[in-house]
């Protein structure tokens, strides 16, 4: 069912308001009208079954059918901390990293990786990328991403706010990571990946020296894009499963 954006505002107890470019983009592009049924996204953790009963210049009303608290979520917050990228590879990590389900962005600026960045244009388009991403994949909350900061920094806030903090290193086969040995990976964990060539040996130590715990995928080595989105996923998906064993 095609998803549109909400402002949480526009939201009544029966019914919700679409308006300027998604109400638009729902008569004009995807040619809905009054009796359509769709979704609505409000990207604070609720989507909503609608039936669409107005359309007017820029407005869109509609009845409220169900609504789906958080929706598409994940029971394990991840915090996604990338290293900064060149070029669009970074957008790239932010729209894959909201599809997959990561909670949180908080870009990370390594030795080997980007040390400058327009703050707030690129925190404005990386968030633009992850609300349109949330619409697409039928999530109901868009993941916040923070301002870049240093390791040093990065490390002391998420060892606050996670349970866990895994350190992305390529190793061996037999070094392979096993979630359920993290204590709290069904409640938060926190994933530091490098930058092209990984971290270096001395950010490895400080990572290391300040709580977190190292982990290895084998011995492929992955560019460093590829890598935020798969061990997003593979970390996600291993806590998961973790989370229904224990419940069972």
């Amino acid at each position: 069912m095609p998803g549109f954006w909400v402002e949480p505002e526009d939201v009544g107890e029966s019914r919700l308001v679409l308006r300027g470019d998604e109400a638009h983009h729902l008569t004009r592009v995807r040619r809905y009208g009054p009796g359509d049924e769709v979704e609505a996204v409000d990207g604070v953790g609720c989507c909503y079954r609608v039936r669409v009963e107005r359309v007017a210049p820029g407005v869109v009303e509609a009845e409220i059918l169900a609504r789906l608290p958080e929706k598409g979520e994940s029971p394990v917050r991840l915090v996604l901390a990338p290293a900064l990228l060149k070029g669009q590879r970074f957008d790239f990590i932010v729209e894959k990293a909201t599809e997959v389900g990561v909670a949180a962005i908080m870009p990370l600026f390594s030795e080997r990786g980007i040390v400058r960045v327009g703050k707030e244009r690129k925190i404005e388009r990386w968030q633009r990328l992850a609300q349109a991403a949330t619409k697409q994949c039928g999530r109901s909350r868009v993941p916040k991403i923070d301002a870049p900061r240093s390791l040093h920094e990065l490390l002391g806030h998420l060892m606050t706010i996670c349970d866990t903090v895994l350190l992305a290193t390529p190793g061996e086969p037999e070094q392979a990571f096993a979630i359920g040995q993290a204590k709290g990976a069904g409640a938060s964990v926190g994933l530091l990946v490098g930058p092209e060539g990984g971290f270096t040996d001395d950010e490895v130590e400080r990572a290391r020296g300040a709580g977190a715990v190292p982990f290895a995928w084998g011995e492929r080595v992955l560019r460093a894009d590829t890598a935020g989105i798969v061990l997003a996923a593979l970390v996600l998906h291993a806590a998961e499963g973790f989370l229904q064993k224990e419940g069972s």
